[in-house]
Formats: structure tokens, sequence, C-alpha cells
């Protein structure tokens, strides 16, 4: 993991990509319209327009859900 410094707003914060993994960046989707993601670091929120958490947090609800729905049809 490396500590970074957004380019844009100066937020620190960590990159987790290495050589077996992508980046965090890899999971979000990129909501700026104009923004090359080759190139420049931003933290979660810039990436996100503010909205990463209520993004992750949705993400993991729809996976548990479909867990779920898998283990019922198993059942």
């Amino acid at each position: 993991m490396s500590l970074l410094q957004c380019d844009e707003c100066g937020t620190k914060f960590q990159c987790g990509s290495n050589t077996e993994k992508a980046c965090w960046c890899y999971n979000l989707p990129n909501l700026r319209q104009n923004f090359d993601l080759a190139g420049k670091c931003v933290c979660p929120d810039c990436l996100t327009q503010g909205k990463s958490k209520q993004i992750i947090k949705m993400r993991k609800k729809k996976s548990e859900q479909r867990k779920a729905d898998k283990n019922e049809l198993l059942s």
C-alpha cells in the first residue's frame, strides 16, 4: 500500500495497488465525465463526486443479496 495525495483536493489516501491486485479505484465508477484515470491519482470522493461510501455500501448490500438468493436456490 502506498500513501498518496489526491491530485484534485490534496487529501491523503491509501492506494491498494500491487503486483497481485488492482487499486480500489478499479472497483468504483468514474463519475467524472472528463477525467481519465491514467496519469493522475485522485481520492475516492473526488473520483465519485463524494459518493464513494454510498456506492460501496450499495454494492456490499447487493452482493449479500445475491449470496442469499444463491443459497436459497441451492436449498
